[in-house]
């Protein structure tokens, strides 16, 4: 029985390949998400493999704080320590590094890397506990020079003897770049780095004369690693300073450099789930009707014998043949798409700096598990179906689909779409968990309805479709309608690609829309300076001061960001947190904040004011107070002398003078200023602008065009989650593309007889075109109702964090209806022609 099976499947080669496209391309998304991954992980080893190899332990401050985008911010330790390690039994040499932010600007003006990947300052010591390694030059000695690293220079054209801007906490200034470094004697990817002296890096970059991030050791020899590190560890409370050994520190860094690609390698491995998921439909489409056409075939196997078993297993011989093809396929084709990735994020300087794909044998192994399992999942129930039907009852061409009127069907749908209901109700009024269980539910409320729906609205539009189109639009519509259970599989493969986008579009619009309404409501000014960089950037907190100081202005408040540690929490354990500092004088008159207590005349010196919401969960009133320890191992005592209501501001709002001394350097991420008393909005806004002329980094824009520019922001972030998912569409169309293709070979014969009575070929591949518009318009109502009903419920769910608009794109709408016929009648061009094509005599020979 296998040498018969394995004949059936060589003998048809045109659709072993036609049934292996799904697969294929779900496994190319799939596989090019784990090379890429493997290749960023060895890029990574590679890395740190030789940046620490000269590192023999690494000093650095215990205070760890975690900010709201859940990165960890060390703290600094006195510059006083590097003696103190120096003068250690076993230690060789020792010297201070700095960790801060720097961003360049290059000779022509251009800010050099940012959105997204951190811009540092740090600092270089052409010493053997440096990782640095000089590639040109020589190491900046004064404040008026820098190094640069490699990946920087080439990014930014910047070569030994050039001046760049460099901005950092305090005002922008200029320097000479007498160097050119490499980390670990390799590229550095994503970061730009500007590295000073000491002395530099402590004023310029962290704003902390005598304070230093760690201090890198080096050992004479006569200690191993560990013995160094638990000798330095003794001289130092280690509740302040932490010791580790070369080794530690360098698995840490690569670790931390790990998971910064690992966030985006879980964002692919998402959206290729969703394109297997996608293929999944497809899949099963293809071997229902695989197993529908050869119900002859079936049936003289068991009518000379063969028993049911042998027929299921022969139905499997040609899945496992399928999920091979597609998988090894698919893999060749995903190092296609790693090699696409990566080389978009170069482009982009997000990537991990020059590399080489690699291929790892568990990458491969993965894709060919997954392919090879999909596919027999999906065969499993047409191949039982095939292995049931009785020798004489399958005695006969077609199939005939009944399940529209499934009562199991409907049972099932009915329980599904309740689960659904009960779910999304639990998960909008209690545990958040509750959603995947709506969500889940809603999709599979939608496949077991969709037969039931996609039939009766076919039927529906037979009549509208033959009244536009004529015969061809009736023939179109009773085929769709005649085979409910499979438009409907080809249309829900559609239509969830299509609901997916519906929702992103409307999460975005609902986005836009909240942060219109919330900016709109709460800035009082006229005008806002921000980073040029819309995404992960700070500007001199300077700025506010010298906006400030305009006679054309009335007000100007700077917002930054201020981290600490409470130290008096209810069960004794530190805990990170953080709130906007500012001036609280300005901020009354440019911010309009609602208080349940207190007010903007509440806050100054140690004083801060609290978000309701926060009080609550935590049993803070008016008048209590919180023990807290700064990054420079400082500690303080705040008073809550006020609360308010608003969620978009954050759970805390300090007064900038208290973190003066906090070993934490003064950013902003934005200053909102308005016009004096009769000066115009651009009067007020040329004058900024003479002013923004020595901040490189910042943007002065009015009131209307900063909104526009940070909506405008989001876009990037949309149009590549749509070109993620247009993967999943791309599988859906050639799901319609596949399913046509085995549809017109089922109908042979009919479409012979359509010729034998005078339908001429233009109406033959009308009328297939209009099934595969029908089929794709069926799929963009599912996936428009799905859509939008997801995405309503993401923006419920995130109401309490400030998403309190809903909105519904409908230009997106319109754009994805017109986009649904033009793929549907891409998907009907070359099965429309072949069904225009084929032979009369042959189609209507009965051998």
């Amino acid at each position: 029985m296998f040498r018969i099976a394995l004949k059936n499947v060589l003998a048809r080669k045109g659709r072993l390949l036609l049934s292996s496209l799904a697969v294929i391309a779900g496994c190319t998304f799939l596989s090019g998400v784990f090379v890429f991954s493997d290749t960023i992980n060895s890029r990574i080893d590679t890395i740190f493999a030789t940046a620490y190899d000269r590192t023999d332990a690494f000093v650095r401050s215990s205070v760890k704080i975690e900010n709201d985008f859940g990165e960890d911010q060390r703290g600094t330790i006195s510059t006083s320590l590097i003696d103190e390690v120096r003068a250690v039994p076993g230690v060789k040499a020792a010297d201070g590094d700095v960790r801060g932010t720097a961003v360049i600007t290059n000779p022509e003006g251009t800010i050099v890397g940012g959105e997204g990947p951190p811009q540092y300052g740090a600092v270089f010591a052409n010493e053997e506990s440096s990782p640095w390694r000089l590639e040109e030059g020589r190491a900046a000695q004064d404040g008026t020079e820098v190094v640069i690293d490699s990946s920087t220079a080439d990014r930014g054209s910047i070569e030994v003897g050039d001046t760049v801007t460099i901005s950092a906490s305090a005002e922008p200034q200029q320097f000479a770049v007498v160097g050119i470094a490499s980390f670990g004697g390799t590229t550095t990817g994503g970061p730009t780095w500007a590295l000073f002296d000491l002395a530099t890096a402590e004023q310029f970059v962290l704003d902390s004369p005598d304070q230093v991030s760690s201090i890198n050791v080096v050992g004479d020899g006569t200690l191993s690693q560990a013995e160094l590190k638990t000798a330095i560890q003794k001289i130092f409370d280690s509740t302040e300073v932490e010791v580790l050994t070369g080794k530690e520190i360098a698995d840490e860094s690569r670790d931390d450099l790990a998971e910064q690609f690992a966030f985006f390698t879980l964002f692919l491995t998402i959206f290729a789930a969703i394109a297997i998921f996608v293929s999944c439909f497809v899949i099963y489409n293809i071997f229902k009707i695989s197993a529908a056409q050869r119900l002859r075939e079936n049936a003289l196997m068991r009518a000379i014998g063969a028993r049911s078993k042998q027929v299921v297993f022969s139905q499997f011989v040609e899945a496992v043949a399928v999920g091979v093809i597609g998988a090894v396929i698919g893999f060749a084709g995903g190092v296609g798409l790693a090699t696409l990735i990566t080389s978009l994020l170069e482009a982009s300087g997000n990537g991990p700096g020059d590399t080489s794909l690699v291929i790892n044998p568990t990458s491969f192994i993965t894709t060919f598990g997954v392919g090879v399992t999909v596919t027999l999942v999906c065969a499993t129930f047409p191949a039982i179906r095939a292995g049931r039907v009785a020798p004489l009852a399958a005695m006969r061409d077609v199939a005939v689909d009944r399940s529209s009127g499934s009562r199991r069907r409907i049972v099932f749908g009915a329980i599904t779409a309740l689960a659904a209901i009960v779910g999304i109700a639990l998960g909008l009024t209690s545990d958040a968990l509750w959603l995947t269980v709506g969500v889940v539910g809603l999709f599979m409320s939608l496949i077991a309805f969709g037969p039931f729906a996609v039939g009766r609205l076919a039927e529906l539009l037979t009549k509208p479709m033959g009244k536009i189109r004529g015969v061809t639009g009736e023939v179109a519509g009773r085929n769709a309608a005649r085979s409910p259970e499979r438009t409907a599989l080809t249309a829900a493969a559609f239509g969830i690609g299509l609901a997916l986008l519906v929702a992103v579009s409307t999460l975005a619009a609902s986005l836009q829309g909240s942060l219109r309404s919330t900016f709109g409501e709460a800035f009082r000014g006229d005008i806002a300076v921000s980073p040029k960089q819309t995404q992960g950037g700070l500007i001199p907190s300077s700025i506010a001061t010298d906006v400030a100081a305009l006679p054309e202005v009335g007000a100007a408040v700077g917002l930054g960001g201020g981290l600490f540690e409470i130290l008096n929490t209810a069960n004794g354990k530190p805990r990170d947190s953080g709130g906007l500092t500012l001036d609280p004088k300005a901020a009354a008159t440019l911010l309009d904040l609602n208080f349940d207590a207190g007010g903007w005349a509440s806050l100054g010196g140690n004083n801060i004011l609290m978000f309701r919401d926060y009080a609550d969960d935590n049993n803070y009133t008016v008048g209590s107070t919180l023990e807290v320890r700064f990054f420079n191992q400082s500690t303080t005592t705040f008073t809550v002398a006020g609360i308010y209501s608003d969620v978009v501001y954050g759970n805390f709002f300090l007064d900038r003078a208290a973190f003066a001394n906090s070993g934490l350097p003064q950013l902003d991420f934005q200053v909102l200023a308005k016009a004096a008393e009769g000066v115009s909005v651009a009067t007020a806004l040329a004058a900024i602008d003479v002013v923004m002329e020595k901040y490189p980094t910042a943007e002065a824009q009015s009131k209307d065009e900063f909104i526009d520019t940070q909506i405008a922001s989001l876009d990037f972030i949309i149009n590549f989650i749509y070109a993620l998912l247009f993967m999943s569409v791309f599988i859906a169309v050639l799901g319609i593309v596949l399913t046509l293709l085995l549809a017109i070979y089922e109908r042979r014969r009919e479409l012979g007889l359509m010729r034998a009575i005078g339908t001429t070929r233009g109406q033959i591949r009308g009328s297939v075109r209009w099934e595969s518009v029908l089929t794709a318009v069926l799929g963009a109502l599912m996936g428009t109702g799905l859509g939008v009903t997801l995405g309503w419920i993401v923006v419920k769910a995130l109401e309490d964090q400030g998403l309190n608009t809903f909105a519904v794109s409908g230009g997106s709408l319109v754009t994805f209806g017109v986009l649904s016929i033009a793929f549907g009648l891409v998907a009907a061009w070359i099965p429309a022609r072949r069904a225009a094509k084929a032979p009369i005599l042959e189609a209507i020979a009965t051998t």
